[in-house]
C-alpha cells in the first residue's frame, strides 16, 4: 500500500476480545472498535463504536476491501507506542526476515511471523534467537530465546529465558470483520531478569494470523493481526 494512502485511511481498528458470540481475540483488548482518525488534528475526539453495528460493520469491510483491492500484505499492530493499532506495510527482506514499517517510521523485523528486531519504540529489540514458526505451532517440548538490547547509556545487554509450549486448542477469531479458524499456542518463558507470554493463533500453513509477542523490557507485548497475506 503506498505511503499517501496509509496517511489517508479511515481508522485504526481494535478489534473485540472474547466475547458472547465465540469468537477470541485472546489478549484483553477493549470489546468495542476504536476508530481514529490518522487525518485531521491530533485533538480530534476518537469514537468509541459498537463492531456489530451495520454502518459500523459496513465501514470496517469497505476498508478491509480497499486494503485486499491494493494487493499488498498488510498488519494491524498496536502497543502502547503504537496506540490504537497502526497499519503496516512490507519495508524491506533480508533473506527471510520481513521488515514492516508504520506510517510513523517504527519497523519491526519478522521471521516467518516470529518479533526478531523493532526500531523507533523507544527502548527497542536489536536482535533476537528465537525458534521458528514451525517449531512453536507443534506445541510441545522446550525452547530457548535470547534477546539483545541496549540499555540507557547505549550498552549492549543479553537475556536469555527458557520457554514452554502448550496447545491451547482451536480459536475462531476476528481480524478485520473476517473470521479465522485458527489453533492458538501459548510459549511462557522465564529466565532471571522475569518471565513472560507470547502467544500465537496459527491459521492454515502455519501462518501466524494473529499474536501478542514480547518487545523490549518496559514494554507491552505488540499485539499482530495478519489481514491481508
Amino acid at each position: 500500500m503506498k505511503r499517501g494512502i496509509l496517511g489517508a485511511v479511515l481508522g485504526l481498528m481494535t478489534l473485540a476480545a472474547c466475547g458472547s458470540d465465540g469468537v477470541d481475540n485472546g489478549v484483553g483488548l477493549p470489546t468495542k472498535v476504536v476508530l481514529g482518525l490518522l487525518v485531521g488534528s491530533k485533538s480530534r475526539p476518537v469514537v468509541t463504536a459498537d463492531p456489530h453495528d451495520p454502518a459500523v460493520k459496513a465501514g470496517i469491510l469497505a476498508y478491509r476491501a480497499q486494503l485486499e483491492a491494493d494487493g499488498q500484505p498488510i498488519l494491524l499492530a498496536s502497543n502502547q507506542v503504537l496506540k490504537y493499532g497502526t497499519l503496516h506495510a512490507p519495508f524491506g527482506q533480508n533473506g527471510d526476515v520481513l521488515t514492516w514499517s508504520s506510517t510513523g517510521y517504527q519497523t519491526i523485523a519478522l521471521r516467518g511471523g516470529i518479533l526478531i528486531a523493532t526500531r523507533g519504540f523507544g527502548p527497542d529489540l536489536m536482535s533476537a534467537v528465537a525458534p521458528d514458526a514451525a517449531t512453536i505451532a507443534r506445541a510441545t517440548g522446550a525452547t530457548r530465546r535470547t534477546y539483545h538490547y541496549l540499555d540507557g547509556a547505549d550498552q549492549p545487554q543479553r537475556l536469555e529465558f527458557i520457554c514452554s509450549l502448550r496447545n491451547d486448542g482451536p480459536r475462531t477469531i476476528e481480524v478485520l470483520a473476517k473470521l479465522h479458524a485458527t489453533h492458538k499456542v501459548t510459549e511462557s518463558c522465564s529466565g532471571p531478569s522475569g518471565s513472560f507470554e507470547n502467544e500465537y493463533w496459527f491459521d492454515s500453513g502455519l501462518i501466524i494470523r494473529q499474536s501478542s509477542q514480547r518487545m523490549a523490557p518496559g514494554l507491552d507485548n505488540l499485539f499482530m493481526q495478519r489481514v491481508v497475506d
